[in-house]
Parts: C-alpha cells; structure tokens; sequence
C-alpha cells in the first residue's frame, strides 16, 4: 500500500460480542448488534496523527428509505483510535466494533427488513478517500 493512503477493507454486521459476519444479526431477539469496521493505512500515514472523519450510514433495501441518522466520527490515525502495525510489514491496521441498536427493537417496524451499511473515510484536505459496503442483512 502507498505509504500515504488509506483503504476500508471490511464493513461486518455480527451478533453483539462476535466479529464473525452474520445475516440475522440480531437473531433470535436481540435489540442490537455489532458492526465490524476495518481499514488499513500506509506506514506515512497509519501512525501521524492526521485527522479523518468516517461516516457510517444505513440503508433499509426493503423501504427504500434511511432506518436510522448517519453516524459521523472524527477520528485520527493514531493508537488511542485503533491503528496499530499490522505485523506483516510497514503498514498500519484497524477494526473497530461499533454496538448498533434496532430501532423499535425485536419484532419492530423494521423486522424482516433487509438492510445494508455504507461507509466512508476522508482524510483532512481529502488526501486519501475509501467508500465501502456490507452485504445486506435482514433485522428480526
């Protein structure tokens, strides 16, 4: 990888706790779940400190519509935020799990829905941009 870019590499709806990819993720009944986030930077980038902002939003395939508000996060290519060196060379990784709550719960408005998550990362002054999907899922 470029020593000054960065690349979202994954995007993972899980049951609470897990890290492993799950379809139903809240099943049987949970009133959340987890979304797993991974990236990775450049050796330049993974470790400066440079501010980036990821942007996290869902979108219901069956209603055609917006289920819940974009989650936006100001973030920076540090340790406390995650990043860490991959162990297989210069570069720099990091994953992180995000708890998401089903609104209206098991059995709401949104069960039997299938959703699906898009996310972005822009660096400060848009030096490095990644855009990522999941695969769609269903809440129950």
């Amino acid at each position: 990888m470029n020593a000054n870019d960065a690349m979202l590499t994954g995007l993972t709806t899980a049951h609470t706790g897990s890290t492993v990819k799950d379809n139903a993720p809240n099943a049987p009944a949970d009133a959340s779940f987890d979304l797993v986030v991974e990236a990775v930077a450049g050796s330049a980038l993974g470790n400066s400190g440079a501010p980036y902002s990821l942007t996290i939003s869902a979108i219901d395939l069956t209603a055609v519509s917006q289920p819940w508000p974009t989650l936006s996060l100001r973030q920076a290519f540090d340790p406390v935020t995650g990043w860490t060196l991959s162990g297989a060379g210069p570069d720099y990784r990091c994953s992180q799990t995000l708890p998401i709550a089903v609104p209206g719960g098991p059995g709401g408005p949104l069960a039997g829905h299938t959703l699906q998550f898009v996310a972005s990362l822009i660096s400060q002054g848009a030096q490095s941009v990644s855009i990522i999907h999941g695969d769609p899922f269903v809440l129950v």
